[in-house]
């Protein structure tokens, strides 16, 4: 059975369906991440310290720039999802219009059936051929004002500083990183570069980006991988211009960050890569 991946672009962000068949590791995004498990083999994400059992009454919330991971309860199966990547200016509008910030104070978003039944009618949206883009937007819009609402979390909306706030030397290193992308340097070889300490490089991505220097890296070389992959390069070639020594460790490398292998990915991208890997511009 083929994997299934649908991509749903809006002014939502971007709707994800996706068939997991293994597990995922520590990585992270630059956009507010809402995933719903629909049926299949069970699973646990780790967000920082809290571990959230995905169910039919629980979904995961994760905040822009937060690592976590999936780890499958069975050494084989298919966990199905459907995933929300939710761009920061559409959160923050419809948080304004309440006269509140919104952040996810926990992991743990709880469903009530009416919600489910909204995943599973956007789901049937998606993957209708039939659907209009806009009878699509507007039920995953009430879909995630609805998640964003059960979420319950009233709190001042969280600054993530992006492109020319970040401090100088936080953009040299993410500089050097794409710069050096098939490169296998460490992390205290990346700090000495823009006269830092590994220490310091580490509060850095820290206070400003909520994240590590070394998930940082691997969104970066995922998200190359992503641009050049929807962008038709031979899989081979991509897999050796970022530093791979074999294609079947790059499509490992692949799978292990966005759930899917490079092909199925090609083959779901019918627009430009959408950016909710980094988020900070070149």
């Amino acid at each position: 059975m083929a994997e299934a991946y649908a991509l749903h672009e809006g002014a939502f962000g971007t709707a994800i369906v996706l068939e997991l068949r293994g597990n995922l590791v520590p990585h992270a995004h630059s956009e507010a991440q809402i995933a719903f498990w629909l049926g299949g083999a069970r699973g646990t994400a780790r967000v920082g310290d809290e571990r959230v059992e995905y169910s039919e009454d629980l979904a995961l919330g994760v905040n822009a720039f937060e690592s976590h991971d999936f780890a499958m309860h069975e050494d084989s199966g298919v966990a199905v999802f459907l995933v929300f990547m939710v761009r920061h200016e559409w959160l923050k509008e419809r948080a304004d219009a309440a006269g509140r910030g919104f952040r996810f104070a926990t992991p743990r978003v709880h469903i009530d059936a009416a919600l489910r039944r909204a995943c599973w009618q956007v789901l049937d949206l998606i993957l209708s051929a039939q659907s209009p883009r806009a009878a699509v937007d507007d039920q995953v819009e009430r879909l995630l004002e609805a998640a964003t609402d059960a979420a319950n979390e009233v709190a001042p909306w969280p600054h993530i500083a992006l492109g020319a706030s970040l401090d100088h030397r936080l953009r040299a290193a993410i500089a050097h990183m794409r710069a050096h992308v098939s490169d296998k340097a460490t992390i205290d070889e990346i700090a000495g570069r823009v006269g830092l300490s590994r220490g310091h490089l580490f509060a850095l991505f820290r206070d400003q980006l909520n994240t590590t220097p070394q998930v940082f890296w691997s969104a970066v070389r995922v998200e190359e991988a992503m641009r050049r992959v929807g962008d038709g390069a031979p899989l081979t070639d991509v897999a050796l211009d970022l530093g791979f020594s074999a294609p079947g460790n790059f499509s490992r490398f692949f799978k292990e960050h966005t759930g899917v292998s490079p092909s199925i990915f090609r083959r779901a991208v019918r627009a430009p890569m959408p950016s909710t890997v980094t988020g900070v511009p070149r």
